[in-house]
């Protein structure tokens, strides 16, 4: 660094440069299934309906875009993909997929503890570089599967957002280097999520950091900050930025004063040594009229006030030149300062009064959906009264039937059909219907209302196993009828 002093002016040069490693992190959180598609694949809809207030796209850049898909997701969406998650935590656990958070109250201590609910699908944002390739992240979801269980479904690298440093410059724009990878969060073999806890996640932050080739980002326990999402942090950002301009605005201002009163003291000083000269010239003055020996003295000492008062004369010229400069540039940054912070002062009430008018839009919203369920539960009770009403007329065959399909749907511990339940199901299917499978359709049909979906594909599966299979079911009965007389007590005579 080199540093350059004249008349109290500093100037600093640009001769020494640091390079910095760029850094990386992940961030997971739970996939918002109803947009994660849209938003990584970039599709027409979501382009046309995107708001640049809030996430800004350059089209001319989306090409510049990567996808992959697992196999194990291909052809599906990650809607279905989810509902086949359930229907697996279903078969494994007997119990239908917990989403939603819970409590779970401590009987002696009255301590409530409150229980997530289940994500099987989560969503990882990790910060990337420009040459980052599908090559490494594909490295990176293979790494976690080993080490974590979790499998990696679909993997996005964006290259088009970011943002203008500066508005309405198009040489200001700065790229977000991100990707977006989808993971199943669940163990196909027991049906339960894996479990990760703080330590697993700061293990997957330096992974990640090795197979990018990256600096480590900063671990949360160190800085004490929590993760923001984007928007947060652009509106966080932006106050941020607001108030540095503030503060160096303030700053410039100080030193303009300083500079304004170091002139003030220049020109306080240029007078007294004006004032000392005519006093040392008044006194040369009357020694060389006292004394006529000393005109030589006089004449010397002429010659030097002559020649001080050259250099006093150019002193207020260059100090005042130094300060105009100065001056000018100091107002100058604080004009741009202030424009800058004008800007994005604006800019954060804008953010701020479209979060509160999303906030009132998904209370309404709420609300709304609170009072479509309440009327949608009413409906049904009404419909099931009516309906029960409507089987009561029905013959027994009719009864006993849509009863044995309702209590065996119901019984989470039962498999098949008993005896007595298929045997009724059967009766129906021979004696009420000219064809059996038309009969299946029906008694599928009349019990769907009082079951929920799960219950109801139970009892759909066994009711055509009955159609095609009854005696399977004859011969099963026959066996058991066999197993209990081989196990009878046996008495000695």
């Amino acid at each position: 660094m080199r540093i350059i002093r004249d008349y109290n002016i500093i100037v600093l040069s640009n001769e020494l440069m640091i390079l910095i490693m760029a850094k990386t992190s992940i961030h997971i959180k739970p996939c918002n299934i109803g947009q994660s598609e849209a938003h990584n694949k970039r599709t027409k809809e979501y382009l046309a309906h995107i708001n640049a207030d809030k996430l800004y796209i350059r089209e001319d850049l989306t090409s510049c875009n990567q996808s992959w898909i697992a196999e194990q997701q291909q052809g599906l969406s990650l809607q279905l993909y989810y509902d086949n998650i359930g229907k697996m935590v279903k078969e494994k656990t007997g119990r239908a997929m917990q989403t939603k958070e819970r409590e779970k109250v401590n009987k002696k201590t009255g301590k409530i503890t409150k229980i997530a609910g289940c994500t099987p699908l989560r969503e990882g944002v990790i910060v990337c570089k420009q040459d980052t390739t599908m090559e490494d992240l594909q490295h990176f979801a293979s790494l976690c599967q080993s080490r974590f269980g979790i499998t990696a479904l679909q993997i996005h690298i964006h290259n088009d957002e970011g943002h203008f440093a500066v508005p309405n410059d198009a040489n200001s724009w700065k790229s977000n280097y991100h990707a977006h990878i989808i993971w199943d969060w669940m163990n196909h073999n027991t049906g339960k999520s894996y479990k990760l806890n703080s330590d697993d996640i700061s293990e997957m932050q330096d992974m990640v950091a090795e197979v990018l080739g990256m600096e480590r980002g900063d671990s949360k326990m160190e800085t004490g900050k929590l993760h923001l999402e984007r928007n947060d942090y652009v509106v966080a950002k932006q106050k941020r930025e607001v108030e540095e301009a503030k503060t160096k605005k303030a700053e410039l201002e100080k030193g303009n004063k300083a500079k304004a009163q170091q002139s003030e003291a220049l020109d306080k000083e240029i007078e007294q040594k004006q004032q000392k000269a005519n006093r040392e010239n008044g006194n040369a003055i009357l020694s060389g009229l006292a004394n006529l020996a000393g005109k030589g003295k006089y004449a010397q000492l002429e010659a030097e006030n002559i020649e001080m008062k050259k250099q006093v004369a150019q002193i207020p010229q260059v100090v005042a030149q130094q300060v105009e400069s100065l001056t000018s540039t100091y107002k100058e940054e604080i004009a741009k300062e202030q424009k800058r912070a004008d800007f994005w002062l604006e800019e954060c009430n804008k953010q701020e009064r479209i979060y509160k008018g999303l906030l009132t839009k998904s209370k309404n919203r709420e609300e709304n959906l609170k009072l479509e369920l309440q009327q949608r539960d009413q409906t049904i009770e009404t419909m099931k009264a009516g309906l029960t009403d409507f089987l009561s007329q029905f013959t027994a065959i009719w009864q006993n039937a849509i009863k044995a399909v309702i209590q065996f749907a119901r019984d989470t511990r039962a498999q098949f059909f008993t005896f007595s339940q298929v045997s009724a199901v059967n009766d129906f299917l021979t004696t009420e219907s000219h064809d059996r499978r038309s009969g299946a359709d029906i008694l599928i049909t009349f019990t769907r209302p009082f079951l929920n979906m799960f219950e109801h594909e139970k009892g759909k599966v066994e009711i055509n196993n009955v159609v095609d299979n009854f005696d399977w079911y004859n011969e099963r009965q026959k066996l058991k009828q066999q197993e209990e007389v081989r196990n009878r007590p046996r008495f000695k005579r």
